[in-house]
């Protein structure tokens, strides 16, 4: 059992101790303008800092446990999965009804004392904005989101499954099920927290708003677009304090670092469609290659040259691993040195990004344009020749990089393919070479984005959110003398979201936002989108006391 304690003089010593790492790697005048821009007595803390007993309720009772997984394992067993090729809401709302009605019905039932007291608006039927009205009007309001959608499950992977998919199976220390870890937890981990808040009588200051999309996994353009629409109408550009969504690593251990990563870029997207047409014919006859064939040694001349890999400041990678380099017992010292001159000595970049990209895969695309086959199609019968093939190439864009520069890497493969074979070339009707009587390819932009504009993290908005993580870990969750982290310092430093969230609608609301969602683990590690998705209550319950503790933190600290 977590002890209970007075807790605002360290809670004060995170949030000022939460700027070090970056401050540290950034110069002396930045150390001075950041640690007088959050001194100790431009901190405020309410009555909540003296008496910690909701949040060690929140980590440490076992009843509070059983009915936060109980809401969690019913929120699991409601089928809100959304598909790539789902059905247009104008012509199918059916489709999107039978998903998410019976989604908002159980918030509704689950979560009675939010419905009564929050404003509840339907956004292009199915999206949700909650709103608690704040008492300061002149306040920036903050954005808090989630999805309600869940990638669907491959018939083939059930037998794989150890719980099926759609139980929400709690054993006790994991809860087990589809969207467990993506992101039904945060959604329901929210709506505690705020259940908590209002039990104890809880009044903001700063106007709370909560936006769940319905479409998240499919790009978000019926869910989050429209909210942000809504909310852009509502308040106008730049008009929220910040926004925290998903993403991020809510904590993680690096070369002996204990890290908490909240993101602050996002990598860009672009999904490439690449047809390749051919006059086809009888089998019996086939051309040395067939336009399978093509396209094969195509996907292995993309595959036999992925992307390098780049190291620069603009990548919240490049601070994170300079705080690891600085406060690493274990790193080797001359990949410390290599890791720190990187900046100013080209030599030792080179050698950062040799280490980055051969330390694991999630290291080594933080750094890199990503380049994977996901879809593949060509042929309709085995005497046939195939008259058509396609495939479908998905990158996720380092922030360094752009679409273009994307898109022309690909094509160079392009051109040399269709040299060999005589083809054409068109890129969304453009033609780049003409058609031949053996065919062409066309290149078609299925969907795209830029890589995410940067979020400040050496400001006071930054050091809340930094100091609130650092205390709800050090403070509440690792207090017990039992706990493998207990006693251990938290590094809170910038990180990077290789995938997508629905932020990427969000742009023009804030300059501050934040993917990040608490709780002990990597995602890599919940099977998110995978068999056996599962989330450990441990680190589901850190969330619930994270939001609980931060939406009072800036409470007492309410000024834009």
């Amino acid at each position: 059992m977590v002890s209970q304690m007075n807790i605002g003089r360290s809670k004060i010593d995170r949030i000022l101790l939460s700027i070090f790492c970056i401050t540290i790697l950034l110069g002396p005048k930045l150390i001075h303008d950041n640690l007088w821009r959050v001194k100790t007595s431009d901190v405020r803390l309410g009555s909540y800092s003296e008496d910690n007993s909701t949040v060690v309720k929140i980590i440490s009772d076992g009843e509070f446990r059983n009915q936060s997984a109980k809401k969690l394992s019913e929120a699991v067993q409601i089928k809100t999965d959304v598909y790539d090729k789902s059905p247009p809401m104008s012509t199918n709302n059916t489709y999107w009804e039978d998903k998410f009605r019976p989604f908002h019905e159980y918030l509704k039932s689950t979560f009675p004392i939010v419905w009564d007291d929050f404003e509840i608006e339907f956004i292009n039927k199915w999206g949700l904005v909650l709103t608690w009205k704040g008492s300061q009007e002149e306040l920036k309001p903050i954005l808090l989101t989630a999805h309600q959608d869940v990638v669907p499950i491959q018939d083939a992977s059930l037998d794989e499954w150890t719980y099926p998919p759609y139980s929400g199976y709690y054993d006790g220390e994991y809860l087990w099920g589809r969207g467990s870890a993506d992101c039904k937890n945060l959604l329901i981990g929210l709506l505690e927290s705020a259940e908590e808040l209002l039990n104890n009588g809880f009044v903001p200051k700063r106007t709370i708003v909560y936006g769940f999309g319905f479409d998240e996994e499919i790009g978000g353009s019926r869910g989050a677009f429209f909210i942000n629409d809504f909310l852009l109408k509502r308040y106008g550009e730049n008009s929220f304090y910040a926004i925290i969504d998903e993403g991020g690593q809510g904590l993680t251990e690096e070369n002996g670092v204990l890290l908490a990563l909240p993101g602050t870029r996002e990598k860009g997207s672009l999904d490439l469609l690449i047809e390749l047409y051919g006059p086809g014919g009888h089998s019996s006859m086939p051309p040395d290659k067939t336009l399978i064939g093509i396209v094969a040694e195509l996907i292995e001349s993309l595959e036999n040259d992925p992307f390098e890999g780049i190291f620069s400041p603009e990548n919240p990678t490049f601070h994170e691993y300079q705080c690891i380099a600085i406060h690493s017992p274990t790193l080797n010292k001359n990949i410390k040195e290599a890791i720190l001159r990187a900046s100013k000595d080209k030599f030792a970049n080179k050698e950062a990004i040799r280490f980055l990209s051969n330390k694991s895969s999630l290291s080594r695309y933080l750094i890199t344009t990503s380049q994977a086959i996901d879809i593949i199609t060509g042929g309709e019968k085995a005497n046939a020749l195939p008259e058509h093939v396609e495939f479908v190439i998905n990158n996720r864009i380092a922030v360094e990089s752009s679409v273009n520069y994307t898109i022309n890497s690909t094509l160079q493969h392009i051109q040399s393919v269709a040299s060999r074979f005589n083809l054409g070339i068109e890129l969304d009707g453009i033609v780049i070479k003409n058609k031949t009587k053996n065919g062409y390819f066309h290149v078609h932009k299925k969907s795209y984005l830029e890589p995410a504009p940067i979020t400040p993290s050496n400001d006071k908005t930054w050091s809340l959110l930094a100091g609130s993580i650092r205390h709800v870990y050090e403070d509440i969750a690792f207090a017990d003398p039992s706990s493998a982290y207990h006693d251990r310092i938290v590094i809170v430093a910038p990180g990077i979201a290789t995938g997508n969230t629905d932020t990427q609608h969000y742009w023009k609301l804030t300059d501050h936002i934040f993917r990040y969602r608490p709780g002990a683990g990597q995602t890599v590690e919940t099977h998110a989108h995978g068999v056996n998705e599962k989330i450990s209550m441990d680190s589901h319950l850190q969330l619930v006391a994270f939001y609980y503790e931060y939406l009072q933190l800036i409470n007492e600290n309410a000024h834009d």
